[in-house]
């Protein structure tokens, strides 16, 4: 079965070396190889690396990418085990209920995107540890899952296939759900996840995707993408065309904060820290580090300061009533977007 048989000219992304190892590639959602650059970013959350990333802007899509970035065969590599707890703020496993019971606003929200629907049968691809699925299973669904690293722990048990999902057998036309939470901006080449997971859905079958939005103040002014894991960054309008080529049709798309962070406050702490001596380098490394929440929002060279923690609380009371505006015209940091298939999308 090919996965790439539509406009396949499109999809070819030509790969070229830098001296640094890393490589540069063209758009990974339309093929284009018209750019412009929009910044430099480190790997400031996890420091897996000391090399400079760029993102780019497509001029024909409109979608970010990254581009210098790692190999593809070198992408494990950003995904120490630790990643996969820095939700719960840990770097050590912990009891299943103590999961669920953490991430219980972000589960709800998630299957508030299903609320209108039946209970039926379930896919959801990066399944993590097995949240949505457990919480899914819980409300009458059939679940499967897809985790592409085979590292990740799966304390509830639950049915996940690990590795590739672009060579998984699964049925065609099989599906109600297929969702993607924060998925395919981590995936190389994601334009070949949405065609076969079209061809995974039964007709009138539902796609939900959780991306991050490169038409936000968090994504292009406070570089708030988790670079180099996140190396594409989605429009609106770049998420409508990728799904229109693949026989899916999108029915809404929302931004909010509810499933994952990304607030918008912080531009103002991080302006008064600059003005203060702080460099970029720094209160990048400050801002994005998981290991003391308090590091950057309360915190001046490290110390604790009255002054910092006064403008911080500023800074959020200022960005609050902008982030619901921002969000109601589709401009917040996370976007989710539903799709209905039309047509069977046929080998």
């Amino acid at each position: 079965m090919s996965l790439n048989k539509n406009n396949a000219e499109e999809k070819v992304v030509r790969v070229r070396s830098d001296e640094s190892g890393l490589i540069e590639v063209d758009c990974p959602l339309c093929g284009s190889n018209r750019s412009k650059k929009l910044f430099d970013v480190k790997d400031w959350t996890l420091h897996c690396d000391d090399r400079v990333f760029s993102l780019r802007r497509c001029s024909e899509c409109g979608c970010g990418y990254l581009s210098p970035r790692p190999p593809e065969n070198e992408m494990s590599l950003y995904y120490p085990p630790r990643f996969y707890w820095s939700y719960e703020g840990v770097s050590r496993e912990i009891d299943w209920p103590a999961i669920v019971q953490n991430r219980s606003r972000q589960l709800k929200s998630k299957a508030a995107w299903l609320k209108d629907l039946p209970p039926g049968r379930l896919l959801d691809i990066g399944a993590m540890k097995g949240e949505f699925l457990w919480f899914m299973q819980q409300k009458g669904w059939v679940v499967e899952g897809v985790e592409l690293d085979n590292n990740v722990p799966n304390p509830a048990k639950m049915p996940i296939h690990y590795g590739d999902f672009l060579k998984m057998d699964f049925s065609q036309n099989y599906y109600d759900v297929i969702t993607f939470w924060a998925v395919l901006e981590h995936v190389y080449h994601p334009v070949p996840f949405i065609e076969y997971a079209s061809r995974l859905l039964k007709p009138g079958g539902r796609l939900v995707v959780l991306v991050t939005n490169l038409n936000s103040v968090q994504a292009r002014f406070y570089r708030a993408d988790d670079y180099p894991r996140h190396l594409t960054v989605f429009t609106a309008s770049s998420a409508k065309a990728m799904c229109k080529k693949n026989g899916l049709r999108i029915e809404r798309i929302s931004t909010d904060q509810n499933i994952f962070g990304g607030a918008l406050n912080g531009g103002l702490l991080y302006a008064f820290k600059h003005a203060c001596g702080s460099d970029t380098e720094a209160l990048f490394n400050e801002w994005k580090q998981p290991e003391d929440k308090h590091l950057f929002w309360v915190k001046w060279k490290g110390r604790p300061s009255e002054l910092i923690r006064t403008v911080s609380r500023i800074d959020k009371a200022l960005s609050l009533p902008f982030e619901y505006v921002l969000d109601r015209f589709g401009l917040g940091f996370n976007m989710t977007f539903s799709a209905v298939k039309v047509m069977t999308v046929t080998s």
